[in-house]
């Protein structure tokens, strides 16, 4: 089976995340930095290339009310323009995903603020697992 990436999508930066080959445990993988998204893209496919995936679990941050918002409408585009590049794309509710990441850290005396790209990472890790526990 090929591997999924699950993705925490930022303006600036993305945390990684990749499943094991059996599509049952996520793992943080990295964090992308970018300045434009055409960057970002041949980052991701680039990864995607490494790792044997054509699969990518978005994180799709709705608000609290389930209703979209701007950030929804950004990862609307960028899923058509991974969806053109020739990935299978699902999008996953994000919801308090960065939270619970935060959280886990704290229980590890890992202080947040100083450590915002693992906080990003972590939070990838958290939608892709949402995604693969759900799919079982």
């Amino acid at each position: 089976m090929r591997r999924i990436i699950g993705i925490d999508f930022g303006l600036s930066k993305v945390g990684v995340a990749i499943s094991d080959s059996s599509r049952i445990i996520s793992m943080p993988l990295e964090v992308i930095r970018y300045k434009e998204q055409k960057d970002l893209v041949e980052s991701l496919k680039k990864i995607a290339l490494e790792k044997n995936v054509k699969t990518l679990v978005i994180g799709y941050p709705l608000n609290m009310n389930y209703k979209e918002n701007n950030m929804t409408e950004i990862i609307d585009k960028f899923k058509i323009i991974m969806e053109k590049n020739d990935f299978e794309i699902y999008l996953e509710d994000e919801r308090l995903s960065s939270e619970y990441a935060k959280k886990i850290m704290r229980q590890q005396n890992i202080k947040t603020g100083k450590n915002k790209e693992m906080v990003d990472v972590l939070a990838a890790s958290i939608i892709l697992q949402t995604y693969l526990d759900r799919k079982k």
